[in-house]
């Protein structure tokens, strides 16, 4: 809920004040607001990655230092549960991330035409998601 609030205080900081008259007429829609959201929208999933991914981090150093410290291994499990899922969810963000920048770096090297940016991107995401799709199946063979 917080994380609504936010963006909302973000967009509303990116609002600009229109100094045209009411006779004149512009664009629906405007790029540049459109591009601040987009901006945003980024930085706060990149923001959200960096948190999980600082949250595992923290979880197995301590999970370390309990065990060194001879901590029963039950007593530490019921203290720290596996996060399997935040896991995941993170390798997921980087699939994703990694396999759509590379499709934007496949169409910008070889300057495609008309649909074809949509098919490369397409084709990348999918790449990624089916690499995503095979690090849970092979997850799965080792448990």
């Amino acid at each position: 809920m917080k994380y609504f609030w936010l963006l909302l205080l973000f967009c509303l900081a990116t609002w600009q004040a229109s100094a045209q008259g009411p006779g004149t007429s512009g664009p629906v829609f405007d790029e540049d607001l459109v591009a601040k959201g987009f901006v945003m929208t980024g930085f706060i999933l990149l923001c959200n990655f960096v948190v999980i991914a600082i949250k595992l981090l923290l979880n197995y150093l301590l999970k370390k230092q309990m065990v060194a410290a001879a901590t029963s291994e039950s007593i530490v499990e019921r203290l720290l549960p596996v996060a399997q899922n935040e896991q995941n969810k993170v390798v997921k963000w980087v699939a994703l991330l990694l396999s759509t920048g590379t499709g934007l770096a496949l169409c910008s090297r070889y300057l495609p035409w008309e649909l074809h940016p949509v098919i490369i991107l397409l084709f990348s995401t999918a790449g990624g998601l089916l690499a995503y799709y095979f690090f849970l199946r092979y997850q799965a063979k080792v448990k």
